[in-house]
């Protein structure tokens, strides 16, 4: 009761809602990570007490993660990797007009989950400690691979495309250098590969940036605006109480995976949303509403990336192993205050460490407290015009990439992935199989090889992978979700079937044009070329790079039969580009990437003022020049302000 007492006493409030805030400021600017926002506020807490700092840094952390859902539902473009889930019914919600309602909902279910949480921190953290250290290399691989599985049932489309986009993931985490081996490959010759790419800039490459180009893309069209307005909307915060009580199953499932997945150590919350994303929707009864706008989209990532936060806090404060890379961020604020953590935590240090723990269960009813009124004000962002919108998520895309490391070269990776991924997209690939494949490539690859020296040790590698509880429960949850897939693919496509005859004249009448189905032979004969181009490297340089391609040769084999085998229209761009629209989209993705000729400020600048000026040139009336020219030099002013002088965040 004393440390419940202390936990609510002013000046703790006071930290905790400039925390909070904080965190919600953070996470609401796409590419500002909770990683990133917890990592800039650590030098803040020097001059504070150690409870005070940690309250501080867990309120970031808190606010960070459910902050990230703003942009995710009102624009498509997920505020941290732990928000991607979120954009597949979000999204959809509010160009239905319904961002209020989808906002309710993440907030709601992003308490409640943060609730279960910091409540099993709080009482079980022993116990689920010990339960974590069961998870050896092999658990890791097969969770890592039951992950990239999920892949075909989380997204839109083709499922063999969701597998071969999850394979380009994997291909694109094998850049740099390997983490058990300690030697880098596929640099092809540049430095700045060494490093490998990081998941920020890759991220925003992924969901960002091609966003703010399909906005360009549509800034010809009578209504260019993008999301939907709003609807007039009879939401209420009851009524969204309403929807997650009557249905719990998904903030169960959310709050419960992201819970689990949260205290295993290195998984963190993209993993976490998106199993429960991909759970929520087998066991759903609407599967076929998920990704148009299904509440339960919405209720089961939130609540789980939420979850994830005191699940991540179990290992670390009771083992000194982070279950998240903001924990493993967080643990550096401990050990700077001279706070060692372990079991000898809760007794040398009772009083910081359960006055934070009781602080972190009082931010979440604070959280929601603050959220909810804030969410009409949200909503208003969704009016924003599309030529305004699309430069200032340019902006931020750069600053996302640019501030984690403080590297340029993250800023070409991002243009560059997120110039492909605009055009992958057109020809029916999602972002969520690639990110997905990026954030577990390296974790499958680890467990894979280590697992591979344990299991020789012991006798046999295979054995060791394939027995044992958890190995069969992980791996059979592979097969069937690989199977159950591929058949609910080919129920969808059962009245498609040709005869023979009919199939042959079909290829061979299109065997003669640009068809798609040609691309997918060359890709095939691609990865074959690396599959043996890479017989000179190192065993475990090699293993699991040729074994991903060998699946993938597989995948992209399948998909073409499948074109051959399937009437219909051909794989095209969905909407064609006009050649005026695509020099302009091209236009623009040089100006990003002068970056080391122009300044950021000089940057932002131009894309403010010639976006809606091409906007101008369609319709003289739809644009305001001297609106253009203040929000012009009004933007940069306060990115300008914000980031050097209030954050001291250095920009290029």
């Amino acid at each position: 009761m004393e440390f419940i007492i202390q936990s609510f006493e002013f000046h703790h409030i006071i930290v905790l809602v400039i925390g909070l805030l904080l965190g919600i400021l953070v996470g609401a600017l796409p590419g500002l990570t909770p990683t990133m926002g917890v990592a800039l506020m650590i030098p803040f807490t020097f001059s504070l007490g150690p409870t005070e700092g940690l309250i501080l840094l867990g309120g970031i952390y808190c606010g960070s993660v459910f902050g990230g859902s703003i942009p995710a539902i009102l624009f498509n473009v997920p505020g941290a990797p732990a928000n991607v889930a979120t954009t597949f019914d979000g999204y959809e919600m509010t160009k239905q007009g319904h961002s209020r309602k989808a906002l309710e909902l993440a907030t709601i279910s992003s308490v409640i989950g943060g609730l279960f949480g910091m409540f099993l921190l709080l009482f079980f953290a022993p116990v689920f400690a010990d339960f974590s250290l069961r998870f050896g290399p092999t658990e890791s691989f097969w969770i890592a691979i039951f992950g990239i599985t999920v892949i075909a049932a989380i997204s839109d489309g083709s499922v063999l495309k969701n597998l071969i986009g999850g394979g380009i993931g994997i291909a694109l985490s094998f850049i740099g250098i390997n983490t058990v081996t300690g030697t880098a490959r596929f640099t092809f010759g540049m430095d700045s590969l060494v490093g490998g790419l990081h998941l920020v800039a890759v991220l925003i490459g992924l969901f960002a940036f091609p966003q703010a180009l399909r906005l360009l893309e549509n800034l010809h069209q009578k209504n260019s605006r993008q999301p939907t307005k709003e609807t007039k909307q009879s939401s209420s915060v009851k009524e969204s109480f309403l929807d997650i009580v009557k249905k719990p199953k998904a903030l169960f499932l959310g709050s419960g995976l992201g819970a689990f997945i949260g205290m295993i150590p290195g998984a963190g919350g993209n993993i976490a949303s998106l199993l429960a994303y991909n759970e929520t929707k087998r066991f759903s009864k609407e599967k076929e509403k998920f990704g148009k706008g299904h509440k339960d989209g919405v209720i089961a990532s939130e609540s789980a990336n939420n979850a994830m936060v005191g699940g991540s806090l179990v290992p670390l404060l009771t083992l000194g192993i982070p279950g998240s890379p903001t924990a493993a961020i967080f643990l550096g604020g401990l050990l700077i205050h001279g706070i060692w953590p372990g079991n000898n935590l809760f007794v040398d240090h009772a009083n910081v460490a359960y006055t934070f723990l009781y602080s972190m269960v009082a931010a979440q009813i604070l959280l929601l407290l603050l959220a909810l009124p804030l969410i009409k004000y949200m909503t208003k962002l969704t009016n924003i015009p599309a030529y305004f919108m699309a430069p200032i998520i340019l902006s931020f895309s750069i600053i996302g990439a640019y501030t984690t490391q403080n590297n340029v070269f993250d800023i070409y990776t991002m243009i560059v992935i997120g110039f492909i991924m605009f055009f992958m997209h057109k020809i029916g690939f999602s972002a969520a199989p690639i990110a997905l494949g990026f954030i577990l490539g390296s974790i499958a690859e680890e467990g894979l090889l280590q697992g591979l020296q344990i299991g020789g040790a012991h006798g046999s590698a295979f054995a060791f992978f394939f027995t044992g509880t958890w190995n069969v429960i992980l791996y059979s949850l592979i097969i069937a979700t690989i199977l159950v897939s591929f058949v609910q693919s080919m129920k969808s496509t059962k009245n498609k079937k040709l005869g023979i005859v009919t199939k042959m004249e079909w290829f061979m009448a299109n065997a003669k044009s640009a068809n798609f189905g040609w691309t997918y032979i060359f890709l095939a004969n691609l990865l074959l070329l690396c599959i043996f181009a890479m017989n000179d490297m190192v065993f475990g340089q090699r293993i699991f790079p040729q074994l991903t391609f060998s699946f993938m040769l597989f995948f992209v084999l399948l998909a073409w039969l499948k074109q051959m085998m399937t009437e219909g229209k051909q794989t095209t761009l969905k909407n064609n580009i006009k050649k005026s629209v695509l020099t302009f989209i091209i236009a623009v993705t040089i100006i990003c990437s002068l970056i080391t000729i122009l300044s950021f400020y000089v940057q932002v600048f131009l894309l403010m003022v010639l976006v809606p000026l091409y906007m101008y040139c369609y319709n003289r009336q739809a644009v305001s020049v001297k609106k253009v020219m203040i929000t012009a030099v009004v933007f940069p002013t306060m990115l300008y302000f914000v980031f050097s002088y209030l954050l001291n965040v250095p920009l290029p």
